[in-house]
Protein backbone atom coordinates (compact mmCIF):
# COMPACT_ATOMS: atom_id res chain seq x y z
CA UNK A 1 0.00 0.00 0.00
CA UNK A 2 2.87 2.53 0.80
CA UNK A 3 4.34 1.39 -2.46
CA UNK A 4 1.05 2.71 -4.20
CA UNK A 5 0.59 5.75 -2.59
CA UNK A 6 4.45 6.43 -3.64
CA UNK A 7 4.15 5.68 -7.36
CA UNK A 8 1.25 7.36 -7.39
CA UNK A 9 2.67 10.94 -5.64
CA UNK A 10 5.34 11.72 -7.86
CA UNK A 11 7.57 14.70 -6.43
CA UNK A 12 9.06 15.19 -10.38
CA UNK A 13 7.44 17.10 -12.21
CA UNK A 14 6.61 15.67 -16.05
CA UNK A 15 9.30 16.68 -18.36
CA UNK A 16 9.02 16.70 -22.05
CA UNK A 17 11.46 14.52 -23.72
CA UNK A 18 11.42 16.73 -26.55
CA UNK A 19 12.85 19.46 -24.20
CA UNK A 20 15.20 17.27 -23.44
CA UNK A 21 16.50 16.50 -26.83
CA UNK A 22 16.41 19.74 -27.73
CA UNK A 23 19.16 20.82 -25.23
CA UNK A 24 20.88 17.75 -25.93
CA UNK A 25 21.43 18.62 -29.34
CA UNK A 26 22.41 22.32 -28.62
CA UNK A 27 25.05 21.52 -26.35
CA UNK A 28 26.51 18.83 -28.92
CA UNK A 29 26.37 21.68 -31.32
CA UNK A 30 28.47 24.28 -29.28
CA UNK A 31 31.17 21.33 -28.28
CA UNK A 32 31.12 20.38 -31.90
CA UNK A 33 31.68 24.74 -33.37
CA UNK A 34 33.96 24.93 -30.34
CA UNK A 35 36.39 22.04 -31.64
CA UNK A 36 35.71 23.02 -35.29
CA UNK A 37 37.46 26.53 -34.23
CA UNK A 38 40.24 25.32 -32.45
CA UNK A 39 41.29 22.75 -34.75
CA UNK A 40 41.09 25.16 -37.72
CA UNK A 41 42.85 27.98 -35.57
CA UNK A 42 45.34 26.52 -33.68
CA UNK A 43 47.94 25.40 -36.29
CA UNK A 44 48.21 28.32 -38.16
CA UNK A 45 50.59 30.35 -36.55
CA UNK A 46 50.28 34.19 -36.27
CA UNK A 47 52.14 36.69 -38.11
CA UNK A 48 54.35 38.33 -35.18
CA UNK A 49 55.48 34.69 -34.60
CA UNK A 50 56.25 34.47 -38.43
CA UNK A 51 57.99 37.60 -38.45
CA UNK A 52 60.29 36.43 -35.66
CA UNK A 53 61.45 34.04 -37.56
CA UNK A 54 62.13 35.42 -40.37
CA UNK A 55 59.91 33.84 -42.62
CA UNK A 56 56.67 34.64 -44.77
CA UNK A 57 53.63 33.16 -44.64
CA UNK A 58 53.17 33.67 -48.63
CA UNK A 59 54.56 31.21 -50.83
CA UNK A 60 56.74 31.81 -53.53
CA UNK A 61 59.30 34.14 -51.28
CA UNK A 62 62.61 33.34 -51.79
CA UNK A 63 64.71 31.74 -49.21
CA UNK A 64 66.47 33.41 -46.65
CA UNK A 65 69.79 31.60 -47.10
CA UNK A 66 71.27 33.14 -44.31
CA UNK A 67 68.89 31.87 -42.09
CA UNK A 68 69.04 28.46 -42.95
CA UNK A 69 73.25 27.95 -42.96
CA UNK A 70 72.79 29.68 -39.81
CA UNK A 71 70.27 26.50 -38.64
CA UNK A 72 72.30 23.97 -40.20
CA UNK A 73 75.15 25.23 -38.49
CA UNK A 74 77.29 28.22 -40.14
CA UNK A 75 78.78 31.11 -38.23
CA UNK A 76 77.17 34.15 -39.32
CA UNK A 77 79.16 35.86 -42.19
CA UNK A 78 79.47 39.75 -42.97
CA UNK A 79 78.99 40.19 -46.89
CA UNK A 80 82.14 42.56 -46.80
CA UNK A 81 84.59 40.03 -46.23
CA UNK A 82 84.17 38.54 -49.42
CA UNK A 83 87.38 35.99 -50.16
CA UNK A 84 88.88 37.02 -53.99
CA UNK A 85 91.62 34.96 -55.25
CA UNK A 86 90.82 31.02 -54.98
CA UNK A 87 90.51 29.21 -58.35
CA UNK A 88 87.13 27.80 -59.07
CA UNK A 89 88.18 24.44 -59.07
CA UNK A 90 88.49 25.21 -55.64
CA UNK A 91 84.74 25.39 -54.62
CA UNK A 92 82.56 22.77 -53.35
CA UNK A 93 79.06 22.66 -53.61
CA UNK A 94 77.61 21.74 -50.26
CA UNK A 95 73.83 22.15 -50.87
CA UNK A 96 71.16 23.78 -52.62
CA UNK A 97 67.87 25.09 -52.34
CA UNK A 98 66.26 25.31 -55.93
CA UNK A 99 63.52 26.99 -56.80
CA UNK A 100 61.24 27.85 -59.69
CA UNK A 101 62.17 25.38 -62.84
CA UNK A 102 64.76 27.46 -64.63
CA UNK A 103 67.32 27.79 -62.04
CA UNK A 104 66.36 31.82 -61.59
CA UNK A 105 65.90 31.38 -57.95
CA UNK A 106 66.86 29.50 -54.79
CA UNK A 107 70.45 29.70 -52.77
CA UNK A 108 73.49 27.16 -52.89
CA UNK A 109 75.81 26.91 -50.40
CA UNK A 110 79.54 27.25 -51.36
CA UNK A 111 82.44 25.73 -49.41
CA UNK A 112 86.01 27.35 -50.63
CA UNK A 113 89.45 26.02 -49.87
CA UNK A 114 90.94 27.64 -47.17
CA UNK A 115 87.34 28.32 -45.19
CA UNK A 116 85.90 26.12 -42.46
CA UNK A 117 82.30 26.61 -43.12
CA UNK A 118 80.05 27.12 -46.51
CA UNK A 119 78.72 30.36 -47.82
CA UNK A 120 75.03 30.82 -48.79
CA UNK A 121 74.42 32.41 -51.92
CA UNK A 122 70.80 33.56 -53.45
CA UNK A 123 71.07 33.46 -56.99
CA UNK A 124 72.72 37.23 -58.87
CA UNK A 125 75.16 37.17 -55.63
CA UNK A 126 78.59 37.34 -56.41
CA UNK A 127 80.47 34.66 -55.01
CA UNK A 128 84.03 36.30 -55.38
CA UNK A 129 84.89 39.48 -57.65
CA UNK A 130 83.98 39.04 -61.15
CA UNK A 131 82.18 35.30 -60.62
CA UNK A 132 78.28 35.66 -59.79
CA UNK A 133 75.98 32.44 -58.83
CA UNK A 134 73.61 32.40 -62.11
CA UNK A 135 71.41 29.31 -61.61
CA UNK A 136 70.04 26.70 -59.02
CA UNK A 137 69.15 23.62 -59.98
CA UNK A 138 68.17 20.16 -58.28
CA UNK A 139 71.93 19.00 -57.96
CA UNK A 140 73.85 21.70 -59.49
CA UNK A 141 75.08 25.34 -59.43
CA UNK A 142 76.32 27.50 -62.30
CA UNK A 143 78.71 29.94 -61.44
CA UNK A 144 79.93 32.48 -64.16
CA UNK A 145 80.78 36.45 -65.08
CA UNK A 146 79.06 39.24 -63.98
CA UNK A 147 78.23 40.78 -67.37
CA UNK A 148 77.72 36.98 -69.02
CA UNK A 149 74.19 35.92 -69.27
CA UNK A 150 75.68 31.79 -69.81
CA UNK A 151 77.01 30.06 -66.75
CA UNK A 152 81.36 29.14 -67.46
CA UNK A 153 81.41 26.60 -64.12
CA UNK A 154 78.95 23.98 -63.21
CA UNK A 155 79.25 23.00 -59.59
CA UNK A 156 77.46 19.57 -58.74
CA UNK A 157 76.90 18.00 -55.66
CA UNK A 158 79.06 15.08 -54.34
CA UNK A 159 77.38 11.47 -55.42
CA UNK A 160 76.21 9.99 -51.58
CA UNK A 161 77.45 6.54 -51.37
CA UNK A 162 74.86 3.86 -51.85
CA UNK A 163 73.27 2.07 -48.73
CA UNK A 164 74.45 -1.21 -48.37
Amino acid sequence: MIIALMQSTSTLPATNPWLIRLLTLALSALAAGSCLFWVLTWPAPTAPLLAALGTSAVQGTPVNSELVAQLLGAPTTDSSNVATGPAPSSYVLVGVIAQGGRGSQGSALIGKAGEEFPQPYLVGDTVVDGLVLHAVHARSAVLGPAGNATGTLTLELPVLPSAQ
